[in-house]
């Protein structure tokens, strides 16, 4: 049975057509999907999750702009980039917040943790200045993911005969100054940190996608640590976090 390998070109060159893409979708009246479908023709299954977290903000900011709200964005690395999610819990035997009753309550609601952490450090922007905003750390985080893929050839062959003796799950090591929490991490080119690495710290052993991410954690309270840190991966494969 013979075998098919996708040709990746140059990661970054093909980062910034991709990235460039997607960016044109947000906000388009035929939605994202599509968009990210032609995008994606004939790509690895491994950007599945850069998918999802761009529908995300995609419906983010549509909900901004027909409910008139300004969207959280902080500074990472040079560029500036939107919060979309921070995890906001009620811990076990307390009783949750009532539900908001708008988009924009239910917005300021969820990034109040992160105001609390870098107060200073939050700008307010439209949902239309949003799409340039992002396409220079998508541009980033695709480059490292594609770089991957392309020295990683066996990942990206189909076929009966394709074995699966490489993982794009890369080991990872978290170390916090705090004890007992929760980590969270994010993609670098919008912020959610609803994804779970582990508990509890520390240190904390795990796997990750190739990518750039920044951590955060939550204690058995549901405080909200925002770390200031970023990580390559590769080559980063620990994190020592100030929190």
């Amino acid at each position: 049975m013979s075998t098919t390998t996708l040709y990746l070109p140059d990661a970054q060159q093909r980062a910034t057509q991709l990235a460039q893409q997607l960016t044109s979708g947000l906000l388009a009246s035929q939605g994202v999907a599509s968009e990210f479908a032609q995008a994606l023709h004939g790509q690895s299954s491994l950007l599945a999750d850069v998918e999802f977290a761009i529908e995300e903000l995609n419906s983010l900011l549509w909900a901004a702009n027909r409910s008139g709200f300004s969207i959280a964005c902080v500074p990472v690395d040079g560029d500036t980039v939107p919060v979309v999610g921070i995890p906001t819990i009620a811990p076990l035997g307390t009783t949750p917040q009532s539900l908001p009753s708008s988009p924009k309550e239910a917005y300021t609601k969820l990034i109040n943790p992160l105001l609390s952490c870098i107060p200073s450090g939050i700008t307010w922007t439209q949902a239309t200045d949003i799409p340039s905003m992002i396409v220079s750390p998508l541009t980033k985080f695709l480059t490292v993911r594609l770089q991957w893929i392309e020295d990683n050839p066996q990942f990206m062959s189909v076929g009966a005969d394709s074995a699966q003796n490489i993982s794009p799950y890369l080991p990872f090591t978290v170390h916090t100054q705090t004890t007992g929490l929760r980590i969270h991490y994010s993609k670098t080119f919008v912020l959610n940190f609803n994804s779970v690495f582990g508990a509890p710290t520390t240190p904390l052993s795990g796997w990750i996608l190739p990518g750039i991410h920044k951590f955060a954690g939550m204690d058995s309270a549901g405080n909200f640590y925002y770390d200031q840190g970023t990580f390559t991966t590769p080559p980063d494969f620990t994190a020592s976090l100030l929190i």
